[in-house]
């Protein structure tokens, strides 16, 4: 990698000259400017990785000019140098985000290992951002696989109460992707740059669950040995998704009720008020409204956590859908672990077609999985699907069930492909058992 470095001082002093000459001798490339404003040029222009500067630069404040350079280029690490350093300035610059400071003369070799530690946490600040951006590329709403009407009802939700701070229920059988929305929500919203926060409610026991979202103070219970931050507190200007909300114990629904209102509340066993600034994303596979009949579920609770309802279509409902999805996970396992699939044969589609799947989109990604594992070929055929799949085929398939939302022309479009394909092909078979007349089909073939 090419180092570049920006070196900026008003003098010819001959400790800047060793500095520089010694930098060159290690393959850094130097630029040097003696004024802020071509400073400002040459970030805005070149790939500059590193600032050395003069803490001392005439015409600005050098503060002023660390907070312009993190605006330009807020990768790029600055460090200053002074022939006059004090304590104070050093601890002033650092708190401002500069990445070192050191008193002239400091030795060249001394100051090259520090601009490779400064490249080292440069280089793990442009992976956070390529990684960020990954992140909100996936949860795009343009990329979101869903054609049906179900799931456009469900993206158009999305789209309206992203930009909002309400807060959102989610609700769906299990394996629908109600994570998936929670995250299209918070990665499409203002708080977006911000932590996104998961909580499984229904994996930990009441007192674990409450240590983990408001967080203990040590000593508060036997084991607690160290202070912990909860999961609020983490989530603090950005998003928490509380997964399996129908789980909680009536008492820890008391104390979630009291953060949604005052959005304040102590760790356990602490007597410190935390303040934060939340929203708050919910999901469930229960039936709340039959859990608050149960005196199970606050009706208060519920009511807060659900001013904005996103309930997830299962699979079976969607089934438009189901040719994207299969065709998404091709393309993510293909990426993830190697594999070369092209795609999937009509009768294997079909097998996946006519199965109900009981675990959602979450069966079906793992069906996939299993299936490009298995295949020797590009090609997935019917046998390398799991054997679950092929074992609830039914013995002759001379049925074909049309998904729900299709059009009267859709519908009638896929009975007559079914029908050519139960007959091979043969026109005059299929006229009579769909009971139309034979110059009638051939109208229909020709509309599809």
């Amino acid at each position: 990698m090419q180092i570049n470095i920006l070196t900026v001082f008003d003098n010819k002093k001959s400790e800047w000259e060793k500095i520089i000459n010694h930098l060159k001798k290690k393959k850094m490339y130097v630029h040097t400017v003696s004024t802020v404003n071509e400073a400002y040029k040459v970030l805005k222009s070149e790939p500059v990785n590193i600032i050395l500067s003069d803490y001392h630069l005439p015409n600005i404040k050098n503060l002023t000019f660390l907070n312009k350079i993190k605006t330009i280029r807020p990768d790029v690490e600055l460090i200053f140098l002074s022939e006059d350093a004090t304590l104070s300035n050093a601890i002033n610059a650092m708190k401002n985000g500069a990445y070192d400071f050191y008193e002239l003369p400091v030795k060249p070799r001394l100051l090259a290992t520090v601009i490779e530690k400064a490249i080292e946490k440069q280089l793990l600040f442009l992976e956070k951002i390529e990684l960020e951006k990954k992140v909100k590329g996936m949860f795009n709403l343009e990329n979101m696989v869903g054609r049906s009407k179900p799931m456009q009802y469900v993206i158009n939700l999305i789209s309206s109460v992203a930009s909002k701070n309400a807060s959102v229920l989610i609700t769906g059988e299990t394996g629908t992707g109600k994570e998936m929305v929670a995250k299209a929500i918070h990665y499409n919203s203002p708080r977006s740059s911000k932590p996104f926060i998961k909580v499984n409610c229904g994996a930990f026991n009441e007192g674990v669950l409450e240590s983990e979202i408001f967080g203990h103070e040590k000593g508060s219970f036997t084991g607690a040995i160290t202070k912990r931050i909860g999961r609020f507190e983490l989530a603090d200007d950005g998003t928490i998704f509380l997964d399996e909300i129908g789980d909680i114990s009536l008492s820890t629904q008391i104390k979630l009720l009291r953060v949604l209102q005052e959005k304040e509340f102590e760790r356990v066993g602490g007597n410190e008020t935390i303040k934060v600034n939340i929203r708050v994303l919910a999901a469930t596979n229960h039936d709340l409204k039959k859990l608050m009949e149960e005196k199970r579920f606050r009706k208060d609770l519920y009511y807060r956590l659900n001013i904005v309802h996103i309930d997830v279509p299962p699979l079976r409902e969607r089934k438009e859908d189901l040719p994207l999805l299969v065709s998404y996970f091709i393309n993510k396992f293909n990426e993830e672990k190697g594999y070369k699939t092209k795609g999937i044969n009509k009768d294997a589609m079909q097998i996946l077609l006519n199965y109900r799947w009981p675990g959602n989109v979450r069966e079906l990604e793992n069906a996939i999985e299993a299936a490009m594992a298995l295949a020797p070929r590009d090609v997935i055929e019917a046998k390398y699907l799991p054997s679950f799949l092929l074992l609830t085929q039914p013995q002759h398939a001379d049925f074909y069930q049309i998904p729900q939302h299709f059009t009267l022309q859709e519908a009638e479009n896929e009975i007559v492909n079914f029908t050519l394909e139960k007959t091979k092909g043969n026109k005059s078979k299929a006229a009579r058992l769909l009971g139309i007349g034979l110059r009638t089909l051939q109208r229909k073939v020709n509309k599809v």
